[in-house]
């Protein structure tokens, strides 16, 4: 697995549901208009910075699980992290089913996929970190260059649409939104890779991940963001505005922009359920199948309140707890 395991984990982990449908770009960066892009660069910068302090604190006190970190860096506060963790796990998986329902035409279609891709998650849970690895490295190619492809065919097409964008605050907000928006993904980000960091023997390694996956997931970010531009704001504003930049290509591109974003939630959902189920699995008591189980079963209850409702009051709270969790991280690394 290696390098490339790990590094096709952190990618798809991070092109989830809202990443894949373009509403958290168009709300973090897109709104700002030319600032938003500034910030997407700063948050792709973040990105680096803090995936190589998670995988340098992971390395060095040799963790399993987010929780046996959380003990390391804050053994005072360790069980409400922990706690916190796995309710943001939770909800980040629920998130993820509940795209896959929304993304769906019908009802009982929705309700279908969202059962049959939660099953399926299980079942790619059974092979552990090694079989999820090897799906990873499959599902982070497709996802990038597919995104890539699609927001690159579109500027070629359709004129940037600055003049109908821009909210208040200019550079100094959209520079804020993109440090929210790191520190929440990192915050993701730092569960899973509690779970993989093993795989990188190497200071060089866990640099060369840093640089390799931000900089994939900053590119696509970057090229999205310059091609929702592209959109007026009343399709920007709904919950799938990617959909936007192909549906003029057909009922084929369509298809295969419905196949990409199933990749991005699934892989995701099968990120956090790992890292939770890692979590749960070492608890005295709890077998793999169980923990797994409960890691899929929980977030597939949960993901029937909305997609929608789900990333827009769940995601922010993550943002805050993250920059949290990285200043400590911070701090323990220069004590160390």
């Amino acid at each position: 697995m290696g390098l490339w395991g790990v590094a096709a984990f952190y990618v798809a982990g991070l092109i989830g549901a809202g990443f894949a449908s373009g509403q958290e770009l168009a709300v973090f960066f897109v709104s700002y208009g030319r600032a938003g892009i500034l910030g997407a660069i700063w948050a792709a910068a973040l990105l680096c910075m803090g995936t190589h302090l998670i995988l340098r604190s992971c390395s060095r006190h040799r963790v399993s699980s987010y929780g046996q970190l959380f003990q390391k860096v804050e053994p005072r506060w360790s069980w409400a992290l922990d706690l916190l963790y796995a309710v943001f796990l939770l909800v980040g998986t629920s998130v993820m089913l509940a795209g896959i329902a929304a993304s769906v035409g019908s009802k009982l279609a929705g309700s279908a996929a969202r059962l049959a891709s939660a099953l399926l998650v299980y079942a790619v849970l059974q092979a552990g970190v090694k079989g999820v690895l090897r799906v990873s490295g499959w599902i982070a190619p497709v996802l990038t260059f597919g995104l890539c492809a699609a927001s690159l065919l579109r500027l070629k097409q359709a004129p940037l649409a600055w003049a109908e964008l821009g909210a208040p605050g200019g550079l100094q907000a959209a520079l804020e939104a993109g440090t929210l928006y790191a520190c929440y993904n990192l915050g993701f980000a730092m569960s899973f890779l509690a779970a993989s960091h093993q795989y990188l023997s190497t200071k060089g390694q866990r640099w060369a991940l840093a640089l390799v996956g931000s900089g994939a997931l900053g590119l696509t970010m970057l090229l999205l963001c310059l091609a929702l531009s592209t959109l007026p704001p009343q399709e920007l504003g709904d919950a799938f505005p990617l959909i936007h930049l192909v549906e003029a290509w057909g009922t084929g591109a369509r298809r295969l922009y419905a196949v990409l974003l199933w990749c991005a939630m699934f892989s995701t959902a099968v990120a956090n359920s790992l890292a939770l189920g890692r979590r749960v699995g070492e608890l005295k008591g709890v077998s793999w199948p169980t923990a797994a189980a409960i890691s899929v079963g929980a977030p597939f209850a949960l993901s029937h309140f909305g997609f929608t409702w789900l990333v827009r009051m769940a995601y922010p709270a993550l943002g805050l707890a993250g920059l949290w969790l990285l200043a400590r991280l911070l701090w323990d690394t220069r004590l160390g």
